[in-house]
């Protein structure tokens, strides 16, 4: 399947700034440009390949009100879902801390 657009909500648009402020404390801003790029790539390579990522399962198994696939983006898991032939970007975990701090 192909999607026409992607969107990000607004807990999305929240995790990137708070990922950006967190890489700018050890990094220069060069590399966050980088990595936003990648994020970019990311998003438009979803467009062509949605159906390409497996099925996320959550652990404990719990209830969802949509299918979740993720891709991973440097250190970083993103969550995203079809919404009619737009791509919904829902959350950008980082992989080795957010999954032992964060609640969903």
């Amino acid at each position: 399947m192909r999607c026409q657009g992607f969107f990000l909500t607004e807990d999305a648009v929240d995790d990137l700034v708070e990922l950006e402020a967190y890489v700018l404390t050890y990094q220069d801003i060069s590399f966050v440009e980088v990595l936003e790029d990648c994020f970019l790539e990311a998003f438009h390579g979803l467009l062509a390949q949605v159906d390409h990522h497996s099925v996320y399962q959550f652990e404990p198994p719990m209830p969802t009100l949509h299918t979740y696939r993720s891709i991973n983006v440097y250190n970083y898991k993103v969550f995203y879902h079809v919404d009619d032939r737009q791509v919904v970007i829902y959350r950008i975990r980082h992989l080795l801390s957010d999954f032992l701090r964060m609640s969903w």
